[in-house]
């Protein structure tokens, strides 16, 4: 391998680890400014096969490296063993990111070689469009987006809600394709009009950014003036139970027990108005099992509100059942109502029909059907919609919750499976939910079965949270509320838009020539 591959291949490294290091559990946020720098600069010279290669083998770096914990979660969910897990955390790769990235670098090569104001506005488009294809196509895995990494800087998020994340995406873009600019026209030149030529797009991304300050600095303060309304107290149980139990009867009924014991000692400390217990609290049928109904009411007696609970929900009888993922809302009246989860995950949920019986569902009961319907459970605490794990990372699914009701969002998971190794899931599930409630002001209350369980306010700031592998209950104020945000009025229209403008600066250019 020549000098210049391996300095080539060095950079490619060195700019997905830059972006692996901005997520959770690494938490260097500011590395996602200049995480896609080395890329640009190995795809500005290599040839369109090598623009691509680089591509593909960046994708496959960075997102190796936040999803580590893949290969543990697979090798026990699945029992597949190291080979298994390596290979399926390899496919996942391939299909969801190194081949967008991939076409995205191509396209960015050819971008290079033209226009610096045009390069500046169309490749963070570019950017955004591989983002929206990811988060779309093959059911989607919009995990960790290039905005995420910004989920603690609360001033820089708040522009979520005119388009999402993808909005933030594009600044981080536009201010890596800024530094790569100037660093290109520095190299070639230090006169002072190349110093000025070279600062010029730099300024211009940093203009944005300040931009995204301002808005973020307005909307805070227009936050701070907002008048109180009517508030809600929540109490959300974090068991830290072995998942071994999931399916097992004598451990569906230890975890209940130690769900309720956890219940009553939150009723009598702080009388919440809602209990909220994660996915896969109870593994009982609700409503077929005699005992566990009567074994809830007085929990649900004793607040204003009842108790939200993740449970299996079942139609028909085998072996022509269908099985569905689903929250429970128990009323204080009685009132049982449910949620069917909509975005199933792929194997671990169900069996994509492409493959056939190719592949096995890890248990007999793990093969459920998806629900039919976005579904708001009114209650004394507000309208809630529920996200059952990971239909979080998913924000049409809030959207649609919101727009079809929702006062208060709140989010049931089971991340017990995925992060036994300590590799930062957990974290990496609450950063995506904090672009839920700046997407669409609502406050999102985070139940997990093992951590981390906590709270998330309109503005994108966690409080109350309850750390991963802590047993216990965190208690928190919530206001229901009402307003709808452009982002839920209008949706994914920004990242659609930077589709077009990122195709319509890779159309070729005609020139027209004028009469002598």
């Amino acid at each position: 391998m020549s000098g210049a591959r391996v300095i080539d291949a060095a950079l490619v490294v060195a700019g997905g680890a830059l972006y692996t290091a901005a997520f959770p559990p690494h938490e260097c946020g500011l590395s996602a400014w200049v995480a896609l720098v080395p890329l640009l600069a190995v795809v500005a010279r290599a040839s369109p096969a090598g623009a691509f290669l680089a591509g593909a083998a960046y994708g496959a770096t960075f997102f190796t490296g936040i999803v580590a914990w893949v290969v543990e979660a697979v090798a026990s969910y699945f029992s597949t063993g190291l080979a298994g897990a390596l290979a399926f955390r390899t496919a996942i790769c391939v299909l969801y990111v190194s081949v967008y990235v991939g076409i995205f670098a191509l396209a960015a090569r050819h971008l290079l070689a033209g226009s610096p104001w045009r390069a500046l506005v169309a490749i963070p488009a570019l950017w955004v469009a591989y983002e929206l294809a990811r988060a779309r196509l093959l059911t989607g895995l919009p995990w960790e987006l290039l905005g995420y990494s910004q989920w603690r800087q609360t001033l820089l998020i708040q522009v979520a809600d005119l388009g999402g994340v993808y909005v933030l995406s594009f600044v981080v873009a536009a201010v890596n394709v800024g530094i790569y600019l100037a660093l290109r026209r520095l190299a070639c030149s230090a006169r002072p009009a190349a110093l000025v030529r070279a600062a010029a797009p730099l300024a211009a991304a940093l203009a944005l950014v300040a931009a995204t300050l301002v808005y973020g600095a307005i909307t805070i303060g227009r936050e701070s003036r907002r008048p109180a309304g009517s508030t809600a107290v929540l109490a959300l149980a974090q068991g830290s139970l072995p998942t071994e139990w999931r399916w097992e009867r004598t451990g569906a009924e230890r975890s209940l027990l130690a769900y309720v014991a956890l219940s009553r000692q939150a009723i009598a400390a702080s009388r919440p108005d809602l209990l909220v217990w994660p996915e896969y609290a109870v593994t009982l049928y609700p409503d077929r099992d005699a005992v566990l109904l009567p074994a809830l009411m007085p929990l649900a007696h004793g607040t204003a509100a009842g108790l939200v609970f993740g449970a299996p929900r079942i139609e028909g009888s085998p072996p022509h059942a269908r099985y569905f993922n689903s929250a429970y809302h128990l009323a204080p009246d009685g009132t049982l109502a449910s949620y069917d989860k909509l975005h199933l995950v792929p194997f671990a949920e169900y069996r994509p029909s492409a493959l056939g019986e190719a592949v096995a569902a890890a248990e007999a009961d793990s093969e459920f059907t998806a629900g039919t319907a976005s579904t708001v459970l009114p209650s004394a605490a507000g309208r809630l919609g529920v996200l059952i794990c990971y239909e979080v990372i998913f924000p049409e699914l809030t959207r649609a919750l919101v727009r079809g009701g929702a006062e208060v969002v709140l989010n049931i998971a089971n991340d017990g499976w995925l992060d036994r190794a300590g590799l930062g899931a957990s974290a990496q599930h609450l950063s995506m939910a904090v672009f839920r409630a700046v997407e669409t002001r609502r406050y999102v209350a985070r139940a997990a079965s093992s951590g981390i369980s906590g709270f998330i306010d309109p503005l994108g700031r966690p409080f109350a949270l309850l750390a991963g592998g802590t047993r216990g209950v965190t208690t928190g104020e919530i206001e229901p509320r009402r307003e709808l945000t452009p982002y839920t009025r209008w949706g994914d229209c920004f990242a659609a838009a930077c589709i077009v403008l990122g195709i319509g600066a890779l159309a070729p250019r005609t020139r027209k020539r004028g009469r002598r």
